[in-house]
């Protein structure tokens, strides 16, 4: 029988020379790992005989390639060994699709042809079924597409393929998304696209330049958009590694890469018409019309490689992320008791009102440390040498502040001052403060009495501690340390 069947009209062919290399490309037979699988599995693939029409199609001219609307094939299996435990065990935590299977339970399974599209050129994985198994994802390993299976597939068996559509659909968008806004940003300022990533809610493209205005963002969101709503068309094509390395494939972005040693063609070349030409692996829209809507979202500055990250989502993200905004911002109205329309001028008018209720604290905070000062520096006056202050809640501020109002008496009398801040009796804040002598003296005893741990220079030590309860109890440590 024939490797595969499209289901999607178009012709394939590969040539004779690439054939011969993709069939030694095959994995060796897998009888020598046998003796580790169940007898069950073992004799399923070692009587399955390879037919000899069943040469796997290379990645770079796979269906998914050719035709990113095919969402099955009828195809044969061409090898099936057992994953690697511990590389199974590693990939088997991929982004997205799928959760990942128990390593013993994984299988690379190489076919005639697919419709799941291994990683590559920073697009994820697709997910799917082959012959009903799931597929977990599909390794580009040395230019063989192996599926990544939760359970084996006799050689020479015929399969139906299906790709998960929603997640493939949704990948094209993202991933066109990318090619048309760096198309764009290049043409308009020169900026080149350093990298990019295709995130599980939004994605992002990287352009070599330290600032994007947001002037900038809006061009380029209508740019783009305008070139959305113009339904250019989006092909693939292929050509040879010399033509790409020489720049001779009409319109091919200058900037493209030279191709390394490594890759011995066809290259796969995706043109949007009259925008952008560049090599790519990826899956692609039909036509621009197919993202339906671009937002560039946010810019985030990379300031250690001088680039700026352009934040999007296209297509179906568009929808569902502005349902998501509408939910939480209705979400927040409602608390806030105003229409959505009214929202930042509530904020607003909440943040003048919590600023006022800031400084009105502030001065009461003041009020209060000085009425605590006042009474403390009166027991220092009769010669106490060391006074506590216990507050079930106070800031940094307000401690700070109480201990400046009795820097000057408490270096007079040699005397200290210990606050401790909390509620109850175990976990708080402390802080031990006087002549920066006594202090140094006196600080190990009061952490162990509060069980606390601390730090500070110049007449200050503070820290957090787990026994409040012992406070009095640091109280006369430092009394005693004083001695």
């Amino acid at each position: 029988m024939d490797a595969f069947v499209w289901r999607r009209e178009g012709p394939w062919w590969l040539e004779g020379s690439r054939a011969a290399s993709a069939v030694a490309s095959i994995p060796a037979p897998v009888t020598p790992v046998l003796a580790s699988v169940p007898s069950r599995v073992a004799s399923i693939v070692a009587s399955a005989v390879i037919p000899a029409s069943s040469t796997p199609v290379r990645c770079g001219e796979l269906l998914c390639q050719h035709d990113s609307y095919a969402r099955t094939l009828d195809t044969v299996v061409v090898s099936c060994e057992p994953k690697a435990a511990q590389e199974a065990a590693a990939k088997g935590k991929k982004k997205g699709g799928a959760e990942a299977v128990p390593a013993e339970q994984l299988w690379d399974v190489v076919l005639g042809n697919t419709v799941i599209f291994p990683e590559g050129g920073g697009q994820p994985s697709d997910c799917g079924t082959v012959g009903g198994v799931p597929c977990l994802r599909v390794d580009n390993v040395d230019g063989l597409a192996k599926h990544v299976l939760t359970a084996p597939l006799a050689p020479g068996t015929p399969v139906t393929v299906a790709v998960e559509w929603a997640r493939r659909e949704d990948h094209m968008a993202q991933h066109s998304t990318q090619h048309l806004v760096t198309a764009i940003a290049l043409k308009k300022w020169g900026y080149e696209t350093t990298s990019w990533g295709l995130g599980e809610q939004t994605s992002f493209l990287e352009l070599g330049t330290p600032e994007f205005t947001s002037a900038q963002m809006m061009e380029l969101e209508t740019a783009a958009n305008e070139a959305v709503k113009a339904g250019t068309p989006v092909t693939p094509s292929w050509h040879s590694v010399v033509a790409v390395n020489e720049g001779a494939v009409a319109g091919l972005r200058k900037s493209s890469k030279a191709l390394p040693p490594s890759v011995t063609g066809p290259v796969r070349v995706v043109s949007f018409e009259g925008i952008d030409t560049n090599t790519c692996c990826g899956t692609h829209v039909q036509n621009t019309a197919r993202l339906q809507a671009i937002k560039l979202l946010r810019v985030e500055r990379v300031g250690n490689k001088g680039a700026c990250r352009v934040h999007y989502v296209a297509g179906g993200r568009v929808v569902s992320y502005l349902g998501g905004v509408y939910e939480r911002a209705s979400a927040l109205a409602s608390r806030m008791n105003v229409p959505i329309e009214s929202m930042l001028e509530r904020y607003e008018e909440n943040a003048r009102k919590a600023l006022e209720h800031e400084k009105a604290s502030k001065a009461l905070a003041l009020e209060v440390v000085g009425l605590l000062a006042e009474g403390l520096l009166q027991r220092l006056t009769a010669g106490e040498k060391a006074v506590l202050v216990r507050r079930a809640a106070a800031d940094a501020d307000f401690v700070k502040a109480l201990a400046t109002a009795l820097d000057e008496t408490l270096a007079a009398k040699q005397a200290l001052l210990l606050v401790v801040v909390g509620e109850g009796e175990g976990e708080g804040t402390f802080t031990l403060a006087g002549p920066p002598a006594l202090v140094d003296v006196a600080s190990g005893a009061v952490a162990q009495a509060l069980d606390g741990r601390g730090g500070g220079k110049g007449g200050r030590y503070q820290g957090k501690c787990q026994k409040l309860a012992g406070a009095s109890e640091a109280l006369a440590a430092a009394v005693a340390a004083l001695a």
